[in-house]
């Protein structure tokens, strides 16, 4: 690879996307694809929605020129190009028409399985050092990865500025670990969606001027599972780094899933329940919110770059991240309780 021809690259992505970004707001409010503000938003006006799809659209020719240079492999190529053109494409199929929730499941179930085939054996992964055998079942946690984190990402898109500076965090880090492996290629292919996402925030950072819509969110959330199962199938790079570098977001997302569960919620039907939403409803700003959500993610992230180096803590590593998590997610239940939310919705349905 190319530095300099990389950097030029980067820089350049990140400029189309600001200026393209800038043009689909405009053409969003034209023809009408807004979201509408409602009692479970945090907006209070009509936004542009589905501004993910110009990050998406340049990653993808990111993709194809990476590949015309020899940056990467045609095996590289064709497992991430298709992949997460489909998957983004289904996302903003859906901010145009609204689909049904099974709909939306199975199709994404059908892209991971179409995956998976083509990054090839997942019989085992790396938690620490050495790989821990699975067999069929690392292809189930491979397929179940794909698709929960393609939806952890859709369901916590809920605030401004927060999915971008997750999706910055965990790419220009995740790009480093493989980089440090001794594969500048894969982590030319993480920073180069890096820039495309960092030129959206300039226009998602609170007060958003546009939201990223299913399509940026699919393709994100898509893309850190797909990105944490190729680094360690091929390269053997443990994916319990990214479980921890990841952890803000899977951790929020899959507690309040099971705790709608628990009290027999629909939990396919929008809500407020996520921690973020419920500091928002305390009367947090989205600027103190997100500013709390960077300084967490700072920590994850060097927590992640000294475990990289220091594997035979990793386990140790990913024990306390859980438990800060928890502590983190129990004060917020002390400031905002989830059955106070509850009631919100209950007279919001009324």
């Amino acid at each position: 690879m190319n530095n300099s021809l990389f950097a030029i690259v980067s820089l350049t992505l990140f400029l189309l996307s600001t200026v393209f970004v800038r043009a689909f707001c405009t053409l969003a409010s034209r023809y009408g694809l807004l979201d509408l503000p409602n009692a479970r938003s945090t907006h209070r006006e009509k936004v542009p929605r589905g501004g993910g799809v110009v990050f998406v659209l340049l990653w993808l020719i990111g993709l194809i020129l990476s590949h015309r240079w020899q940056w990467i492999s045609a095996r590289e190529l064709f497992v991430f190009l298709p992949s997460v053109a489909a998957i983004s494409l289904l996302g903003f199929w859906d901010d145009c028409r609204s689909l049904p929730a099974s709909v939306r499941f199975y199709i994404q179930m059908g892209i991971a399985v179409v995956t998976l085939y083509g990054v090839g054996d997942l019989s085992s992964f790396h938690l620490q050092h050495s790989a821990f055998y699975l067999g069929y079942a690392g292809y189930i946690l491979g397929l179940l990865g794909l698709v929960w984190s393609t939806n952890v990402f859709n369901f916590m898109d809920g605030l401004d500025g927060f999915s971008a500076c997750e999706a910055l965090f965990v790419f220009s880090i995740g790009g480093l670990l493989f980089w440090w492996q001794g594969h500048p290629e894969i982590a030319g292919l993480a920073w180069m969606l890096t820039a495309g996402v960092l030129g959206f925030l300039m226009w998602n950072w609170p007060k958003a001027k546009v939201f990223m819509g299913d399509a940026g969110s699919y393709c994100l959330g898509f893309s850190i599972a797909l990105f944490a199962i190729v680094g360690d199938s091929w390269y053997q790079i443990p994916i319990s780094l990214w479980v921890i570098l990841y952890s803000l977001f899977w951790f929020d997302a899959t507690v309040t899933l099971i705790r709608r569960f628990i009290r027999k919620e629909n939990i396919s039907t929008p809500h407020l329940n996520h921690a973020f939403h419920r500091l928002y409803r305390a009367g947090y700003t989205a600027t103190q919110i997100l500013t709390g959500a960077i300084i967490i993610n700072a920590v994850l992230a060097g927590a992640t770059i000294f475990l990289y180096f220091n594997r035979a803590w990793i386990m140790y590593g990913v024990i306390s991240t859980i438990v800060l998590l928890s502590i983190l997610y129990l004060m917020i239940e002390r400031i905002y309780p989830m059955a106070k939310i509850n009631i919100v919705n209950a007279k919001t349905d009324d």
